[in-house]
């Protein structure tokens, strides 16, 4: 019965990723249709200088560690005998993204912010199953450890949030305490996704994901203009805070060949329940906050809810203006944020 449920799932599953893959096309096919001399969607533009951002010293200090299966690059900021605050960025990004955080936190704590598995300058593990989620909490894990700690305060966006949720239900031995933005709680997402038509629109394209290669087209189309929704919402501060430098960062790393396969692949491996952990229930007392970016739409009212009553010591925040890259496009209010949820 599980076999036949797992078979139904996934071909359902490939059915919802056809069907948008239709639309993209289709969408593709109108685009240069009425745009004959626009950029064709194929071209990518080489970018084979960093910018000098990126290896900016003020920024940080350039690291690798060896974990059990990969090697992780980091930059840290800070006083090293400080408390250990790790920032884990989503997608599609690289540590890169907590530059204001770092520059904000590292006065008090030692600020470390990593690239993932499969991003940036991190190894990039073959294969979809690399990614299943017990591999991404247990690099979180083995991190702290490798750091010389055995506890953390966890800051988390996005796919790193998705992973930290998971993390915060593992080890919370290992937290003192954690914030995580604009990533949905585990408990009913799905359920939500499937029966709310609106978030069913919003999160297509993890449909879409699942699909081999025309995911990885897909989001180097047009130069990866899709980078632009960094900065593209109304009422956006990002036009102030991300520059275009900034953008030409990401696109730097991710315009290199191949480099979108493997943060895809977290989708690939994740969208069957059966691949996340097992959770402890041993957490009820850690202090959390979760943050949203108003203009974001990731989480609904009734996510956030869920979230509050799942734990029962979180703290819920709305970003004002704010879009789903809340931490880059509004860094003062997120930061004044952290530091009173800290100072609680």
């Amino acid at each position: 019965m599980g076999l036949i449920t797992t078979s139904i799932t996934r071909a359902l599953t490939v059915s919802l990723g056809v069907f948008w893959a239709s639309i993209v096309c289709i969408r593709f096919f109108f685009y240069t249709l009425f745009n004959p001399y626009a950029q064709k969607f194929w071209h990518v533009k080489q970018r084979d200088t960093p910018p000098s951002a990126l290896n900016d010293p003020t920024l940080g200090t350039h690291k690798y560690i060896q974990l059990k299966e990969v090697k992780i690059h980091y930059v840290e900021k800070g006083d090293n005998t400080k408390p250990l605050m790790l920032f884990v960025h989503g997608f599609p990004e690289i540590w890169y993204s907590w530059r204001h955080q770092m520059e904000e936190f590292s006065k008090d704590y030692w600020t470390v912010a990593l690239d993932m598995r499969g991003y940036g300058d991190s190894d990039k593990p073959s294969g979809v199953t690399s990614y299943r989620m017990e591999n991404l909490v247990n690099d979180i894990k083995e991190f702290i450890e490798a750091m010389g700690r055995d506890k953390c305060i966890l800051v988390a966006h996005d796919w790193g949030g998705v992973v930290a949720w998971q993390f915060v239900r593992k080890y919370p031995e290992m937290l003192e305490k954690y914030i995580i933005m604009d990533a949905p709680h585990p408990k009913g997402f799905r359920r939500h996704v499937l029966t709310s038509r609106s978030l069913f629109l919003k999160f297509w394209y993890v449909f879409f994901f699942q699909l081999p290669y025309l995911p990885e087209i897909f989001m180097r189309s047009y130069d990866m203009k899709h980078f632009a929704n960094m900065i593209n919402n109304r009422d956006s501060k990002s036009k102030k805070y991300i520059t275009d430098e900034d953008i030409e960062i990401y696109k730097h790393i991710f315009g290199k060949p191949g480099a979108y396969t493997a943060p895809i692949n977290y989708y690939r491996a994740n969208l069957n329940r059966r691949n996340l952990i097992n959770l402890s229930t041993d957490h009820k007392d850690l202090p959390g906050l979760l943050i949203s970016g108003e203009k974001s739409g990731i989480l609904s009212s009734e996510m956030m809810d869920l979230a509050k009553i799942s734990e029962p010591c979180l703290k819920v925040e709305i970003v004002k203006g704010a879009n789903h890259f809340l931490q880059q496009d509004d860094p003062n209010a997120v930061n004044e944020m952290i530091r009173n949820f800290l100072k609680d």
